[in-house]
């Protein structure tokens, strides 16, 4: 036992320094992507310009409706709203309510809407359920309700 000990005594040092240079790659591919990223988004702003008027709407850039403003139990009935719980690709985890009768697409509204400027990218949803998990399309024009999507919890990643 005190052999094994001893070597991850001598090995410790070098598994921080790998830790340390992974992290440190990652930084750098993601500084890069972002630079990428910013290029590739004068480049559209600069085409969008030229070809249409701009919008000021960051949703309207990437073609997802306006966001209402979100609904409360003071204006509504309990049963009539739903409450999304979205799990972003930072870890961070937010919820708001919407009434059920509303578009699925308001989900990706309020999903990029929560997102960073500097991070947006093209992403997907996802609803886990246990053992299985099940993808969102935009394009589905069905309502919280129908979608089965009333009152659960969502996760965010990018394609």
């Amino acid at each position: 036992m005190l052999e094994c000990q001893s070597m991850m005594e001598k090995l410790s040092p070098f598994m921080d320094m790998a830790s340390l240079e992974i992290e440190s790659l990652r930084r750098i591919k993601r500084t890069k992507r972002d630079e990428e990223a910013q290029e590739e988004e004068k480049k559209e702003e600069s085409e969008e310009s030229t070809t249409s008027s701009s919008s000021s709407s960051s949703n309207a850039y990437f073609g997802f409706p306006n966001l209402p403003k979100e609904p409360t139990n003071r204006d509504f009935d309990q049963s009539v709203l739903c409450r999304i719980r979205v799990r972003l690709p930072d870890g961070r985890i937010t919820q708001r309510s919407f009434l059920k009768s509303e578009s699925v697409q308001l989900l990706w509204s309020y999903c990029n809407s929560q997102i960073d400027e500097s991070e947006r990218n093209l992403f997907k949803l996802i609803q886990a359920f246990p053992g299985d998990y099940k993808t969102l399309h935009y394009g589905s024009n069905t309502t919280f309700e129908q979608s089965g999507l009333a009152n659960s919890v969502v996760s965010v990643s990018w394609v």
